[in-house]
């Protein structure tokens, strides 16, 4: 009987192993048919003016056709920051034969977002070239994953919409309480030198907020960083167009 109750318990042990399992393999499978996924392909270059290594994002995608153009553009730009910077540096060895130092330049990538509608990524590129630091700068790639178009801030909100006023005012009250946090006047620019927004503005898609963001020296010293703004949905909602508003908020 004891050796019946074994067997019974054992068998029921297995079931339960095989369901989690299997659970996890329809998750896992299920995750990988709704969202892009995102593999790498890594390139490793150096000769005597310059070092690099350059990770490259490649999509994996049902739409081979979107599949295909993106991933040409995601190594096409990051090939042409290489070549920039390979002709940079042998200027600078020309002018400078003595130097004893190699340009150094790289570039990564960050998935802020990905669902089956939309794609919001940084390519991180940084440069050395000499001096105290490198440099670095962040490109945004927000992209409607149902027609491939990469889309800016502008073509998120209703036409003649006064985004960018309700945008800045609510980065002049983030500044206000990051002074605060640093003990300096509420409209100090010590730290953050605020006017406006650009056109062109750079910004990433995360959770339910847009993130607006500058490059280094844009608005703060070295020290800064990139400073971050993120911009909450409800704050924007009522001036968003409803196509994007749906792609970019989302939930699966």
């Amino acid at each position: 009987m004891k050796k019946l109750t074994t067997i019974i318990v054992l068998i029921a042990g297995i079931l339960i192993v095989s369901i989690c399992n299997f659970n996890t393999v329809r998750e896992a499978f299920e995750l990988n048919t709704r969202n892009a996924a995102v593999d790498s392909k890594v390139i490793n270059k150096e000769n005597k003016y310059i070092k690099s290594e350059l990770k490259i994002p490649k999509l994996v995608m049902n739409n081979k056709e979107i599949e295909r153009i993106l991933n040409k553009k995601f190594e096409s730009d990051i090939m042409n920051f290489y070549n920039t910077s390979v002709k940079e540096a042998e200027s600078y060895f020309d002018d400078f034969p003595d130097a004893e130092n190699k340009f150094v330049i790289s570039s990564d990538y960050e998935i802020k977002k990905s669902n089956n509608k939309v794609l919001s990524m940084l390519i991180k590129y940084y440069k050395y070239s000499g001096g105290a630091h490198g440099t670095y700068e962040y490109i945004p790639y927000n992209v409607d994953l149902t027609s491939g178009g990469i889309f800016t801030l502008k073509d998120l909100f209703n036409e003649n919409s006064n985004y960018k006023v309700v945008i800045e005012d609510e980065i002049k009250k983030q500044i206000i309480q990051l002074n605060k946090e640093q003990n300096l006047p509420k409209n100090s620019t010590q730290l953050y030198a605020f006017n406006e927004i650009k056109d062109n503005q750079k910004f990433y898609i995360a959770d339910d907020t847009i993130v607006i963001f500058f490059d280094l020296y844009d608005i703060a010293p070295y020290v800064a960083g990139i400073p971050e703004f993120p911009i909450n949905k409800e704050i924007i909602s009522n001036l968003l167009n409803n196509q994007y508003k749906e792609i970019i908020f989302f939930k699966e």
